[in-house]
This record gives C-alpha cells, structure tokens and sequence, in this order.
C-alpha cells in the first residue's frame, strides 16, 4: 500500500454558520446587550464561555454549526502533493481558478455553498488563517499517482474563492493536522 499524503499551505478562511436555539439566542442577546455589544463580538469573546461556566461549552467551537474551511487563492499558498514519501507535485490555486484556458488542466466542481446575496439568516463566524490549514493523506493500492484522478471542490465567499475539498477516485482524503495561526476574525448576523 502507498500512502498519498496532501498539504494545503498559505492563507487560509473557515466559515462558520452558528445554529443557537431560540431560547440560549435570546438568553445570550440579553447578556450582548447589557454589554453593550453585539450577539457575534459575545460569541468570539473567550471569556465569555469562561464566565457561562458550562464545562460543555468552552470555546466558540463547542457550538453546534456548520463549517467550511479551505485554502485561499492568495500569493502565499500552495497545495503540495506527496506520495511514497517524495513531493511530486506543488500547485498554486490560480491554476485550479484559472478559467481562461483552453482545456482545464484539473477536474475542478464548484460548490456554491455561499451566494453573498442569498445567505440564511443566522450568525456567521468568519476566520482568516496563515500556515498549514490541513494535512490529509490516503493509502492506496496504486503504485502510481496521476493528477487526473483528483477532483477538487472550488467554493467563493465575498469575492474570494477558495478550495474545500480534494478527493482521490471519489475518496475522500483523511484529515491529519492543521498548524495555523489566526490573523483575523469577524462576525456578522443575518435576520
């Protein structure tokens, strides 16, 4: 068995769309308000779930919700691709977004997951991130690797796009690690 093993580096995003019930929504918008902030700089503040005293809620992560995270199409990032422990590919994803050529060079799906104009109401979280976003790998039977047999998921969010997902032969890879540093992070809330 030969294992492949993928590296997205760079820049990197994760969108979180929060789902809060009805009543913990109201509960935390009173304490937002007597704060005077608003209900997403509460969610991102860490003592916030300090002082909730919850031992099932520590960090914004604890909350149940919907996330998409990828690699951006910036200067700084690349996908590296490993296999029987050589790197025999690096990728830039302005070759995965280039729609101007003539033939694609990759099996590229788009995902709209976000539409800017269309989004659900909810809260989003949105987490701007440098360094290794994901280390994934697969075994294989193979002996040979072929660029072909990858498809990688494109999505867009406000104007940058961004990749999602890799699968070899419709399998998807088995996430390892992540070691990135947060450079930026926002909320925002949809009614």
């Amino acid at each position: 068995m030969s294992k492949i093993k993928i590296n997205l580096l760079g820049e990197g995003i994760e969108i979180r769309q929060i789902h809060l019930d009805a009543d913990r929504y109201q509960q935390w918008n009173e304490i937002a308000k007597r704060k005077n902030c608003s209900l997403t700089d509460l969610l991102l503040d860490p003592f916030f779930y300090h002082q909730l005293r919850d031992s099932k809620l520590t960090s914004i992560l604890d909350l149940e919700a919907a996330v998409t995270s990828g690699v951006l199409d910036k200067p700084k990032s690349h996908i590296e691709f490993w296999f029987k422990r050589r790197k025999v590919l690096k990728v830039k994803p302005n070759q995965l977004f280039n729609e101007m050529v003539l033939f694609p060079l990759y099996q590229i799906e788009k995902n709209p997951i976000f539409d800017s104009n269309q989004l659900e109401s909810g809260i989003y979280i949105i987490k701007k991130e440098i360094g290794l976003i994901a280390s994934m790998e697969l075994k294989i039977a193979k002996d040979s690797l072929n660029i072909d047999d990858f498809t990688f998921t494109t999505s867009q969010f406000q104007n940058e796009q961004f990749l999602t997902n890799i699968k070899y032969q419709n399998q998807n890879l088995n996430f390892v690690k992540s070691d990135a540093l947060t450079t930026y992070q926002t909320g925002f809330e949809i009614e």
